[in-house]
């Protein structure tokens, strides 16, 4: 195991000779690890992802995009679909929601010193949507994209999208330099060059990336001169080193693979330690396999039995000590358009309901077990055989198989699996984030969706939704939508995971979002006395 006092060798090494082959970027010069200017962020595993033209929505890449690189605008709040600029500074919508204009901010510059300019901005977005097949579906309507001056670029789209401008803000529509693609090739995914208020110094596997304060920034220098992400693969270490203070910062990206209640229970008497809970869109479900046309869940008798062997309660407020919130359709109950009144009609836990179900569906004919495929980590073990068990109690027998995430996203897409308990992290906050992408049946085989068969009503709803422009109606939409997916028992919604961070008293000023669940580090600073 590599020690802190090791890791922060490594961490202070200099690296940055590459930066030598763009023009007008001056090379980052080591300093000594001035912990009081310095901001540790424990995280569980290497960054995937960090160039936006090839992020797909990985969580820790995601989050050290947005703290490199900027994008046209951010989203004001986590509760509210509407957004405010960053590089943008305004913009205007044609009466038809075809047209956006946007005006930039002057004197904004990359970090190789080049500007942040119309041009910058059409080729950023043009390279992300011919390179990330991810982004297929946020930028798919976007007709063209014109440069009318130095500082004015406008898009043109196919039909309306209500939501563009919260697609605008995902990380992997932040803008990259021009400059630095065409000098570094295929290796700016591994020294990225933003306008962002932190600039990339080195990444080392296994052990770290770094990034430093831009004294340029133009929204104001950081208080953080050096911004460290260590990795730090055991939970039980990331707890020790917080506790020490050698680390500042353990956040969400660790506490979704991994139980944090004992972490919660040990550091809620330390004076030290202080703990951030907020709720969030991040949807978990046990997912069914809705392409499957035989076998039992085929059946929807039997995808209803399984709903109402689930003790929600009991997974919730036991098994994950209530750092989750029950969640009841396909939104959760923080959606602008979550349907309140879908509460009562959905499944409550009852054994007795669920076996009159299997009886009904003739279950004792299947003689099989069902697989359920999941991630790895602890947290999705306690999920996984609490469920098991539940259904287990009804009569009927589940095999588990954790993977790592590329393992499942193949199995998934391929449909070689019974049941999939996984979820969604929304990236812009609008109900389709969660409902397209997982319940468009022309899509179902596309990505680690519900995989939902031909269904003509229920895609009309959707694509009528996406381009509505009255709130009002979209919300009338959405209800329509909720309810006709809770009829065809596509899954069995369990919760939402709050936002779990730890950190150190010293730190203040973090800014926390639940959508996309990113934290940007800019207005973080470290009180004295820290050490």
């Amino acid at each position: 195991m590599i020690t802190s006092s090791r890791r922060s060798t490594l961490l202070s090494g200099f690296l940055s000779g590459l930066y030598a082959l763009l023009p007008g970027v001056k090379p980052v010069v080591a300093k000594p690890f001035d912990r009081k200017k310095t901001l540790v962020v424990a995280i569980n595993a290497d960054p995937v992802g960090i160039d936006p033209a090839m992020n797909r929505a990985e969580p820790i890449g995601s989050e050290i995009i947005i703290n490199i690189f900027d994008t046209l605008v951010v989203a004001s709040s986590d509760d509210s679909t509407q957004v405010e600029g960053r590089l943008a500074a305004n913009w205007s919508i044609s009466p038809d929601g075809l047209h956006y204009s946007f005006t930039l901010v002057k004197n904004v510059y990359f970090h190789d010193n080049t500007p942040v300019d119309a041009q910058s901005v059409k080729f950023s977005i043009e390279r992300t949507r011919r390179l990330n097949p991810f982004a297929k579906s946020s930028f798919i309507k976007i007709r063209n994209i014109e440069v009318v001056d130095s500082l004015t670029v406008d898009f043109y789209l196919s039909s309306p999208v209500p939501f563009f401008l919260s697609l605008l803000g995902q990380p992997h529509a932040a803008i990259v330099s021009p400059q630095a693609v065409r000098s570094l090739g295929e290796d700016f995914s591994r020294f990225p060059v933003g306008s962002g208020s932190f600039r990339f110094q080195r990444y080392k596997p296994e052990v770290g990336l770094t990034l430093t304060g831009n004294p340029a920034y133009f929204r104001g220098r950081p208080s953080i001169d050096r911004l460290v992400y260590s990795i730090i693969t055991d939970a039980s270490t990331r707890h020790m080193e917080l506790e020490r203070a050698e680390i500042d910062i353990c956040q969400q990206n660790a506490q979704l693979s991994a139980l944090s209640m004992a972490d919660i229970q040990s550091f809620s008497s330390n004076p030290d330690i202080k703990i951030i809970e907020k709720s969030s869109q991040i949807l978990r479900q046990l997912e069914f396999n809705n392409l499957r046309t035989d076998g039992p869940v085929s059946d929807i008798r039997v995808r209803k039995a399984i709903t109402h062997a689930i003790d929600y309660d009991g997974l919730v407020h036991h098994i994950l000590a209530g750092t989750v919130d029950r969640v009841y359709g396909p939104l959760p109950s923080v959606s602008w358009a979550f349907t309140h009144e879908i509460r009562s009609s959905s499944p409550d836990y009852s054994p007795a309901k669920a076996r009159a179900l299997l009886h009904e569906a003739g279950w004792v004919s299947y003689q099989k077990k069902l697989s359920l495929i999941t991630f790895e980590g602890s947290f999705w073990a306690a999920v996984a055989t609490f469920i098991q068990s539940n259904l287990a109690a009804v009569g009927i027998d589940v095999t588990i198989e954790q993977m790592e995430f590329p393992s499942l996203r193949a199995r998934h897409i391929a449909g070689m699996f019974d049941m999939a308990l996984d979820g969604r992290e929304p990236w812009y906050s609008d109900p389709d984030a969660h409902i397209t992408i997982g319940y468009l049946s022309t899509l179902a085989r596309s990505a680690m969706t519900f995989r939902m068969p031909a269904d003509q009503h229920l895609d009309n709803l959707i694509r009528v939704a996406q381009s509505e422009q009255k709130e009002d109606v979209r919300k009338s939409l959405y209800d329509q939508i909720q309810r006709t997916v809770l009829d065809r028992v596509p899954a069995a919604y369990l919760f939402t995971n709050k936002i779990i961070i730890f950190q150190r008293r010293e730190v203040e000023g973090l800014v926390v979002r639940t959508t996309p669940p990113l934290n940007e580090y800019w207005s973080v600073v470290k009180k004295d006395g820290s050490q």
